[in-house]
């Protein structure tokens, strides 16, 4: 169920990124990733994010694609053996509007209460 859902927006969507992490940039001097490395992937996801928030903003779709071998992606697209595969974005106009997840909607993942995810101290 959940592939067929994931894999009908990779054949439908005009546009598809992969969006890697170069783990071996030496951009920014070492700064932050000496230290804690994952600093450059967090630094992507939330590029992703942005990207992704944009999009909504001005009625595209994006979708996060997770059901793929990011190894064969990697080796079929021939990018750099330093590179980290972060994301595969499907992105295009949805088919329609609707504020409810697609994954909701089809009853596979229900969004929890917000009185659930947000800790207040006393």
């Amino acid at each position: 169920k959940y592939a067929r859902l994931k894999l009908s927006g990779m054949k439908e969507a005009p546009v598809q990124l992969a969006i890697f992490c170069d783990e071996a940039t030496a951009k920014g001097a070492g700064l932050g990733a000496q230290t804690m490395p994952e600093m450059r992937r967090y630094s992507v996801v939330s590029a992703i994010t942005s990207f992704w928030l944009t999009a909504r903003s001005v009625g595209i779709g994006v979708g996060w694609v997770s059901i793929l071998d990011a190894k064969r992606l990697s080796k079929d697209l021939g990018v750099e053996e330093d590179w980290a595969l972060v994301g595969y974005l499907c992105v295009g106009y949805p088919e329609e509007e609707d504020d409810t997840p697609e994954l909701e909607r089809c009853g596979w993942e229900m969004r929890m209460a917000i009185d659930d995810l947000v800790i207040t101290s006393v």
